[in-house]
């Protein structure tokens, strides 16, 4: 299990055993939490840090940046919906951003599902006609991200985890197609795995987007300028910020490129999906280091690896919480 993975755990047990922790968690329920709140709440220590407000206690470093929508767990970063602001004499994140990102990834056992997963449905991007993004040495997505997802599914299969792939070659899906064939399958999660483009060259690095909560806007407005509809899979925020934390922070240790952090989109395989999932991106074929690196099976093998294991590192946690 990566050590991010291993730290919150410990910390899980130390604050179930801790009398109170839920009613103190009931107050956090205005339109903010102040900084100061979420540290006595998890008997954390308090500094700073040039803009970042640092809190931590044995186990975990929660780092917040002010007037921003950045934020760290134990070095991985992750978006929130809104920026931190200033609340009265304290910085407050928005109530949503803590009951929905901070307290699920922190406290993973009170949020992940009773039910162990079993049937994991792995969505190797684009396919057919429609060849993802290209680039310039002519490294198609479609056919990188199929080579991942393969690679994914042994690594899982070898743990005796069930795998389902929404298209095994090369044929063209709807994005309808690949949520209906997780819902058939009986998925009890869903990654789509993807390659990123960009306008400037120089964009680089690994980002796991989950689905936005409900009337807030996207990372970015990914997913839709403005629209802050509420999808099916929103059934399952606590639970998809748990899996796409867990994927980001194991991901960006093996394949060792840059962290873009863990943000939200209404993606429409998220939007529709039955059961937590999450979206990879694995790097960008717009820029020249990271296509080459697509072409090396090597990084290939580090970028299934970091996926496989954020998605045992979840089942992990899903399987100690139950006992």
């Amino acid at each position: 299990m990566h050590l991010t993975t291993r730290q919150l755990f410990i910390s899980h047990v130390v604050l179930l055993a801790g009398g109170g922790f839920q009613s103190a968690l009931a107050k956090a329920s205005s339109s903010t939490v102040s900084l100061s709140y979420i540290a006595r709440l998890y008997s954390m220590g308090t500094s700073t840090s040039g803009k970042k407000v640092v809190m931590k206690n044995k186990w975990n470093t929660l780092e917040v940046e002010t007037n921003s929508r950045r934020a760290w767990i134990n070095g991985v970063m992750i978006w929130l919906h809104h920026p931190c602001r200033k609340s009265g004499s304290s910085w407050a994140v928005r109530e949503v951003d803590f009951k929905k990102t901070i307290d699920p990834i922190l406290r993973s056992y009170a949020y992940v599902p009773s039910k162990a997963p079993s049937v994991v449905v792995l969505d190797p991007g684009h396919g057919g006609r429609d060849s993802g993004a290209v680039g310039t040495r002519k490294v198609y997505e479609k056919k990188a991200v199929l080579s991942i997802a393969n690679r994914v599914k042994g690594h899982l299969e070898a743990r005796k985890i069930k795998v389902r792939m929404t298209r095994a070659d090369d044929t063209y899906l709807t994005l309808k197609q690949r949520s209906d064939y997780a819902a058939k399958a009986g998925a009890d999660l869903f990654v789509s795995i993807h390659a990123d483009a960009a306008g400037a060259a120089s964009a680089n690095g690994i980002e796991t987007f989950v689905l936005t909560a409900p009337g807030c806007d996207s990372s970015n407005h990914y997913g839709q300028a403005g629209n802050k509809s509420a999808g099916k899979g929103n059934t399952y925020d606590a639970a998809n910020a748990i899996l796409g934390f867990s994927i980001q922070s194991n991901l960006i240790k093996t394949a060792k490129r840059s962290d873009r952090g863990l943000r939200r989109a209404r993606f429409a395989v998220l939007k529709q999906a039955p059961c937590p999932a999450a979206l990879v991106e694995c790097g960008f074929l717009s820029n020249p280091e990271e296509e080459a690196l697509m072409i090396d099976a090597n990084y290939r093998e580090a970028v299934a690896r970091g996926i496989s294991n954020g998605i045992i590192g979840y089942i992990t946690l899903v399987n100690r919480a139950r006992k």
